[in-house]
């Protein structure tokens, strides 16, 4: 039985480090500013209920934050 309270020890070679940093550090940064402008330009056209647009890029938010938070996570344990 493993009695070890915090997550496994994740082994990434210094090439898999830098490229999964960089692609946080771009969800992070620019990827949550479009997804934000796409949220705004959406919410303007009016009535939400049946706004593709609207419903599209939220839905697209939520992919995006659980991959920042994996890729967080992954790296903390790296």
């Amino acid at each position: 039985m493993n009695d070890t309270t915090g997550p496994a020890t994740q082994w990434l070679t210094q090439e898999a480090h830098d490229r999964l940093s960089a692609e946080l550090e771009a969800l992070s940064t620019t990827g949550r500013t479009e997804i934000a402008k796409r949220i705004e330009a959406a919410r303007d056209e009016g009535d939400l209920k049946e706004n593709g647009g609207y419903h599209a890029a939220k839905d697209e938010q939520g992919k995006m934050e659980a991959r920042i938070r994996t890729l967080t996570e992954l790296l903390r344990t790296a």
